[in-house]
């Protein structure tokens, strides 16, 4: 286990125990991170359930990355509370499309879905960013969840797929704005994983069925696996790594014709 004794982590994105977030905590934590949560109102009662089971857990407060001022709010709260207190990793676990997105082809998906779909998924990493800064030490690491449909396409993902690619782009905008300060950021392209999030998406169980048949490792990954390389990318074992999309999906983003074709 890496040590980050001492280190202290904004982690935004918490939803429930089955959240990738909650996984990149469980690992920060037991490495030795103290912890600071923002959170959804509409899911208040599941994070303070989990909070006793992680000690390391500093603080909570109510996060809406949709609005510049809630964003705000959460790091005036954390300044209030710790004064002169720095962070040294953010992590940015956020995605989400309203319903209506996946319940019509594409073409028709109304504007202000799309706005709400590309303002949290993909957006709101500048925003976050933007008011994080004064409170991330010198050389902090920034760690953001991509999906592959960012660059192909995955049947039911819509507008999705167009958020991650944003994502993507903000992350290497970022990475070469901070830079020059020392900053990093970086984003994990996680394969498919039951969450709260991905159970909107029309499908899913197929799509974990056939990564686990043809990747190359002939498994899906886990939130663990997502939080291991979370805990790397963290640490000063990553120093040298910055605006870099890293693939954590048991390989299946080399292949291009899938093994079971051949059946």
């Amino acid at each position: 286990m890496l040590d980050l004794k001492g280190k202290t982590a904004f982690v935004f994105g918490v939803a429930s125990e089955d959240s990738i977030a909650w996984a990149i905590c469980q690992q920060l934590a037991a490495a030795g991170c103290t912890l600071y949560l923002g959170y959804q109102k509409r899911f208040m009662s599941r994070i303070f359930k989990l909070k006793d089971q992680l000690p390391s857990i500093g603080g909570f407060y109510p996060l809406d990355v949709a609005e510049d001022a809630s964003t705000k709010e959460f790091f005036d709260a954390f300044a209030a509370e710790h004064p002169g207190k720095k962070a040294d990793i953010l992590v940015h676990a956020i995605g989400f499309a309203p319903r209506t997105c996946f319940d019509r082809p594409i073409l028709f998906v109304e504007d202000a879905d799309i706005n709400t779909a590309m303002t949290i998924s993909a957006n709101s990493l500048q925003r976050c960013l933007k008011h994080a800064l004064p409170y991330l030490s010198e050389g902090s690491s920034t760690i953001t969840l991509t999906y592959a449909a960012s660059t192909r396409y995955v049947p039911s993902y819509g507008i999705m797929s167009m958020a991650k690619a944003a994502l993507e782009c903000w992350t290497r905008e970022l990475a070469c704005h901070l830079g020059p300060e020392g900053h990093r950021v970086n984003a994990i392209s996680s394969g498919p994983i039951r969450t709260i999030a991905a159970s909107g998406i029309p499908g899913f169980d197929n799509i974990l069925n056939h990564v686990a048949s043809n990747a190359p490792l002939r498994r899906n990954v886990t939130q663990s696996d997502v939080a291991g390389t979370t805990l790397w990318l963290a640490s000063p074992l990553s120093a040298g790594v910055t605006g870099q999309v890293i693939h954590v999906d048991a390989g299946y983003s080399i292949t291009m014709v899938p093994e079971t074709i051949m059946e």
